[in-house]
């Protein structure tokens, strides 16, 4: 959906309470919001839920958005938020057992495995980082958000976010690196 034509229906939402025009935005945004929600809580009924949460949320507050930023950035602020409360409300079970080191050899590795492996391996290194780190490297990586939006999203500052990228991205190859010398060694046994 053009930028346009999201302006169009906020507008015809505000203006005439337009149900069918949020329902566009609705539309035009779920799979993006359930993915991040999914990719923090770790789960489908809960990025179901939170996904839920936030589009009620964007639509009750929806008289706020100024357009200083694109849409899609304002709900993604939205959805990040409603993500984290929702899980400091809600006990999420962390694990945290393997060494953190990324290894310089990773990189090269990964690029080795084929598409589905790197997608499953991808997946459970995922599970290894908090709920902030995984809504950074999806925002970044797989929405292709920019750090100006990802700042505004997060309310974070450049330099952090550049940080809390740069950081995440080593603890991310550390865990792969354990999972597939993990891998490795169960197979060779």
């Amino acid at each position: 959906m053009q930028e346009k034509e999201v302006k169009a229906c906020i507008k015809r939402v505000i203006e005439m309470n337009d149900h069918a025009a949020f329902a566009q935005l609705v539309d035009a945004h779920k799979n993006r919001v359930y993915n991040l929600c999914l990719k923090m809580t770790r789960s489908t009924e809960n990025a179901e839920e939170v996904a839920q949460d936030t589009f009620l949320k964007a639509y009750q507050s929806i008289r706020t958005f100024q357009g200083k930023s694109k849409f899609s950035t304002w709900l993604y602020t939205i959805t990040y938020y409603t993500c984290l409360n929702y899980l400091r409300k809600n006990t999420v079970e962390t694990v945290a057992l393997l060494n953190w080191d990324a290894a310089d050899d990773s990189e090269e590795v990964i690029g080795n495995l084929q598409t589905v492996e790197r997608k499953e391996y991808l997946q459970k290194a995922f599970n290894y980082l908090t709920a902030e780190e995984a809504a950074l490297l999806t925002l970044f990586y797989l929405e292709e958000h920019t750090i100006q939006e990802i700042e505004t999203i997060t309310k974070l500052s450049k330099a952090s976010v550049k940080v809390k990228l740069h950081r995440t991205r080593k603890k991310l190859f550390g865990v792969l690196n354990a999972l597939l010398k993990e891998e490795v060694t169960s197979l060779l046994h």
